[in-house]
């Protein structure tokens, strides 16, 4: 089981409470929206994660450029750089399926 699988099996250990505890302290540590492909109606609805979470529902459509490769975030799950443009792409997790 890689960073990804182990890190997402541990979410669903969790209470929904405490689930969602968790994902608000990592978006706090989110650089998406200082990602030139994050506009206005991601930042309104709240999107972030999309590592985790999958790709934005309504609001992203366009890549402008992509900062998830040097994310912290990614690079401490270890997500590599083989998978990228999460907000348009889906989590690692649908990428790597």
């Amino acid at each position: 089981m890689d960073d990804i699988q182990e890190f997402c099996r541990s979410l669903e250990d969790l209470t929904p409470e405490e689930r969602d505890e968790e994902l608000e302290r990592f978006k706090s540590q989110c650089i998406c929206p200082i990602c030139p492909t994050y506009n206005d109606c991601a930042k309104k609805e709240g999107e972030l994660l999309f590592c985790i979470i999958g790709k934005s529902d309504e609001c992203i459509k366009d890549r402008n450029d992509c900062m998830c490769p040097p994310c912290p975030f990614a690079r401490r799950l270890d997500f590599g750089a083989v998978h990228n443009t999460y907000c348009i792409r889906g989590s690692e997790l649908e990428q790597k399926k």
